[in-house]
């Protein structure tokens, strides 16, 4: 499976220096040598001045590592951003709200005070969602200190794939830049079947996220320091123009634009976010004292990964486990085998030969397993299936595990 890249952007900088001048020098744009940088987020271009009102950028500044993120401003005290760049996900230990900067207003993050606000947070809320392990619920909130007059974006449900979309960020314009951009980058994208996504994204959550990739170009994509920032689609009624449909998670093998990108839906986590709006609405006093219970946490699919595949006695057996972060584990799987198959004809003297590959499938069930527990799934073998696979011998066996709701990959056993 391709590897999955976190979007935040850590910039190493000088100890001894202030945290605001060092965010500047660390994020002076350098091209290596031999890498051409493009204009905008990968394949993008720049945002003019005035628009994308509701974006946010976030800084989080810890001794010598400053770590950026983008975000959008879902109430004037509330920026929505990843979950990843809120707390460690090795350890699960969210990061202090003290550590943390957020400027808005203004595209460009060197403009004036008098054109951009800059806020401290109060208090940084991963949303109860969030898996570690998988990525699904990728989402938290910071409360601003100082309310900011940007204006909020409006959170909607992803539209139907084929549809067109953009997101936008702060983030590098190749992979491994070291530094994001100076001004806001925007790129155009397009939103893939779900189908699709749990094949190409495994893990994927049809339920909780969505993937994107401009097929036809292949030239647009998020990288780091993009992490925390929207997918949109264009809505003519909406405040900028714009609605919000994701919260940019991942991407693949170095920010590789051939690749999707995965965001969390933000219609999965909307309810989530109003109700947080709504408890934070009286004061930065109430960010301190609404407890983490008093907003109902968005119940979200988890992703079941197959633990162990056997076949014995004439039948299959498949383990199934259902990690204990995130929500109950539910959908479909089914583990087959590839057997190709060679034809050899002779006429008219003739001899002509012809393969093909035959999937022979081994089980196919619906599962739903509660967090933190595993579930069996076993079939019985036709006896059409149990002679091919005789015929495979005692030698390893490569078999496909896939489907809505569970890791794909492939298990490699021998026949019993």
């Amino acid at each position: 499976m391709a590897a999955r890249v976190l979007l935040t952007l850590a910039i190493i900088m000088a100890a001894t220096a202030p945290a605001a001048s060092a965010i500047a020098v660390g994020r002076t744009q350098r091209t290596p040598h031999g890498q051409r940088a493009h204009v905008a987020v990968i394949g993008g271009q720049s945002a003019e001045a005035g628009t994308f009102p509701w974006m946010a950028q976030v800084f989080d500044v810890r001794g010598e590592n400053v770590e950026q993120c983008s975000g959008t401003v879902v109430a004037p005290d509330l920026i929505l951003t990843a979950a990843h760049c809120a707390e460690n996900v090795q350890t699960g230990v969210v990061n202090e709200a003290s550590g943390y900067e957020v400027r808005t207003g203004s595209v460009d993050w060197a403009a004036p005070p008098s054109e951009a606000q800059v806020s401290r947070v109060t208090r940084v809320i991963v949303c109860g969602c969030f898996d570690r392990h998988t990525l699904v619920g990728d989402v938290a909130l910071l409360a601003l200190s100082t309310p900011t007059s940007a204006a909020a974006v409006t959170l909607a449900p992803s539209p139907h794939a084929g549809s067109a979309a953009l997101f936008a960020g702060w983030g590098e314009t190749f992979a491994k830049q070291g530094a994001g951009a100076q001004t806001l980058q925007w790129a155009s994208t397009v939103v893939q079947r779900a189908s699709w996504c749990e094949r190409e994204a495994s893990p994927f959550s049809s339920a909780s996220e969505t993937c994107v990739v401009d097929a036809r170009r292949s030239q647009t994509g998020p990288c780091e320091g993009d992490s925390g920032g929207p997918l949109l689609v264009r809505e003519a009624s909406a405040v900028g123009g714009m609605v919000q449909i994701g919260v940019t998670s991942h991407v693949y093998d170095e920010c590789d634009t051939t690749k999707p990108s995965v965001f969390t839906s933000a219609a999965a986590i909307a309810p989530w976010v109003s109700g947080w709006a709504q408890a934070l609405a009286s004061g930065p006093t109430s960010a301190q004292s609404t407890s983490p219970d008093a907003v109902a946490v968005p119940t979200l699919a988890g992703i079941a990964t197959g633990q162990s595949l056997a076949i014995r006695n004439g039948a299959v057996t498949l383990v199934l486990g259902c990690d204990g972060e995130g929500g109950v584990c539910a959908g479909t799987v089914s583990a087959h085998v590839a057997v190709r198959r060679t034809l050899i004809a002779i006429r008219h003297g003739a001899r002509t030969v012809a393969t093909s590959v035959l999937k022979v499938k081994l089980i196919g069930a619906a599962f739903a397993i509660a967090p933190g527990t595993g579930a069996v799934v076993r079939s019985r073998l036709s006896p059409h299936t149990r002679a091919l696979l005789s015929r495979l011998g005692r030698g390893p066996i490569d078999v496909a595990v896939e489907g809505q709701g569970i890791v794909g990959g492939v298990v490699r056993l021998r026949a019993g």
